[in-house]
């Protein structure tokens, strides 16, 4: 059975009731701070993924989807940015065999806007979120950067406003 529904369309039509609503309370403020940003993920683990994008990032789980015929889904916002989490029970891991993303055909990465570079590297410092590359200084043709990598190994991509 396909599922057809996008998980932001059904968050539109389930939001006037609590069927799915989780509580998780958010100890810490976002870290980013852009316009508005999203993208999804694909996890193996949907609650740890959604734990890390609540302790490491500071977004909030605005929608949850228990798991109906082998799909579930959290969505999480903060700082506007908006991360869609999705667990699907046919889903397989990278079939490329690498833990380098940047190896594998497809998206390897995602980057978030923020005001201050060092600042948010040291507040993800202290959450226990390593810089995997860089930092890299601004240039002419290219702003100050960082990447970090979510639990699940994906590459997220700091540049500095």
């Amino acid at each position: 059975m396909l599922f057809t529904c996008s998980v932001l369309a059904c968050a539109s039509l389930l939001a006037q009731t609590t069927w799915g609503q989780t509580q998780t309370p958010v100890p810490k403020r976002a870290l980013v701070d852009t316009r508005g940003a999203f993208f999804a993920l694909s996890v193996a683990d949907l609650d740890a993924s959604s734990r890390w994008y609540t302790e490491k990032l500071g977004l909030e789980v605005i929608f949850s989807m228990p798991s109906t015929n082998g799909f579930a889904a959290v969505v999480l916002e903060g700082g506007g940015l908006m991360v869609e989490l999705v667990r699907r029970d046919e889903a397989v891991p990278d079939p490329c065999g690498t833990t380098d993303p940047s190896r594998c055909h497809g998206f390897f990465k995602v980057g978030v806007l923020v005001t201050d570079l060092d600042k948010t590297l040291e507040e993800l410092a202290a959450r226990g979120v390593p810089v995997a590359f860089g930092p890299f200084p601004e240039q002419p043709n290219q702003r100050a950067n960082a990447i970090i990598r979510d639990n699940a190994g994906n590459f997220i991509q700091i540049f500095e406003k």
